[in-house]
């Protein structure tokens, strides 16, 4: 969907030979639709400067960067990072456009594996596959035909996994090029899992430049591992299957300890988004996560505003990683204040053209424009999520209030910390967001509940 834009134009009327000349405006769609497109479809700029390591602004709420415990004991995850030197610490991060470009987790996962040691670029997803926006430091491409669906198609013609994406060959024998791009740091992988649904057989894999490299192939239910015998940093998979495969995504793992951050975005994606999935828990269990985090809720509050309803897709969710994965932690994140675009109409009044020496005439007109308020509904729906961890011992980051709290997005938006529509970031925006969150875990790794 292409995003409405305003127009000014003429409309001839003819009216005692004088021309109308009047204001018309191109909003054809209305606000539901127009809020809709933005969310599903983001515009996010990089910046040339890629520095994580930004000041942080005086309307940040610092005091408030810490995670709300709600009784939850995090005693596991700390000595996990303290076991970091000897096997790897697992993150999965579930959300939605905030979370598709990775910006934001992108900043988070490089600190933590300063820290911690890199365990490997983790989770990728073939997003452009998809017809959607992808991170910038992988490759997940093919040169085949691909019928592809996306978290929020309406109908979905074929399974989709958890990581919110679904391709599946258009033949029985197709290639996939997986790996890290060639602008990121050297991040090399000595094994990738694939995430299928239906039987995969792999036939060669081969470097970027076409060598063969050893491998062996591990099948499993829901996935099938394929170790190299050396490192890599790209490779083409070239496999068979039947008309059952469908594929989900891969994991690149260096096969060492340090941190594994492994990112689920979706643009447009809410709470229920996930449950429609319905295998979500399920789905994360092989990348065994010590921790698990939620942050969802912005799409949520551009619909109607049913919280307790919102509170029962909350603990659906929650309910589906916890059976699927029992010793992982979690945590849910509020979203921050943003905007939402409101059109109003007023009636003026215009001149119509005249001829000379005619007396001026003048018309009623609607003049529509388009504007931007806050969102209204972001507010309870943050309190919803505090309320519910609370009442569930779940933990809790309450961006919203780390964020500026209720005026913040007017903070964002004078500091260029949101993107013209008010909802995303800039990348510095998100950057800033990454570095807060890492700041909220380290000070979380170093205190007692």
């Amino acid at each position: 969907m292409s995003l409405p834009m305003c127009a000014f134009a003429q409309a001839g009327v003819k009216d005692d030979d004088t021309m109308e000349e009047v204001e018309v405006s191109s909003l054809d769609a209305d606000d539901d639709d127009f809020n809709r497109a933005v969310r599903e479809n983001p515009v996010i700029i990089p910046d040339e400067a890629d520095d994580i390591d930004i000041p942080v602004p005086s309307f940040i709420k610092k005091a408030a960067n810490h995670i709300i415990y709600n009784g939850a004991d995090w005693s596991k995850l700390r000595d996990a990072f303290e076991n970091s030197k000897k096997s790897p610490v697992s993150i999965v991060h579930i959300g939605d456009s905030h979370i598709q470009a990775d910006i934001n987790t992108g900043t988070t996962r490089e600190l933590l594996q300063y820290d911690f040691g890199n365990a490997g670029r983790g989770l990728i997803a073939p997003l452009r596959i998809c017809g959607t926006n992808q991170p910038r430091d992988y490759v997940f491409q093919s040169r085949n035909s691909w019928n592809s669906v996306k978290l929020m198609n309406t109908s979905w013609v074929q399974t989709v996994g958890f990581t919110g994406t679904s391709i599946r060959p258009a033949s029985p024998s197709s290639e996939l090029t997986i790996g890290t791009a060639d602008n990121d740091d050297y991040n090399p992988f000595s094994s990738t899992t694939i995430f299928h649904n239906g039987k995969i057989s792999v036939k060669d894999v081969t470097d970027e430049n076409g060598n063969s490299l050893h491998f062996r192939a591990i099948p499993s239910r829901d996935y099938t591992q394929i170790v190299l015998s050396s490192l890599a940093t790209k490779i083409n998979v070239s496999f068979a299957s039947a008309g059952d495969l469908t594929v989900y995504g891969a994991s690149l793992s260096g096969d060492r300890p340090g941190v594994f951050y492994h990112a689920i975005g979706n643009n447009g994606a809410t709470y229920d988004s996930y449950n429609r999935i319905g295998s979500v828990g399920l789905g994360i269990n092989p990348l065994q996560p010590d921790l698990v985090i939620i942050s969802l809720g912005t799409n949520e509050a551009f619909g109607r505003a049913d919280y307790s309803g919102f509170k029962r897709s909350v603990n659906q969710l929650v309910s589906n990683i916890r059976l699927a994965n029992p010793d992982a932690l979690l945590l849910l994140t509020t979203p921050m204040e943003c905007h939402k675009s409101v059109t109003s109409k007023k009636k003026v009044r215009v001149r119509n053209k005249r001829r000379k020496g005619r007396k001026a005439t003048y018309r009623t007109v609607t003049k529509t424009t388009r504007s931007y308020a806050v969102n209204r509904n972001i507010a309870p729906l943050r309190q919803a999520i505090l309320d519910y961890g609370k009442a569930n011992g779940i933990a809790v980051y309450d961006w919203y209030e780390v964020a500026g709290g209720d005026g913040a997005s007017a903070s964002w938006i004078s500091s260029d910390l949101f993107a013209k529509d008010r909802v995303h970031h800039t990348q510095k925006g998100y950057n800033l967001e990454g570095r807060l969150l890492y700041d909220a875990i380290m000070d979380a790794l170093r205190q007692q509940n």
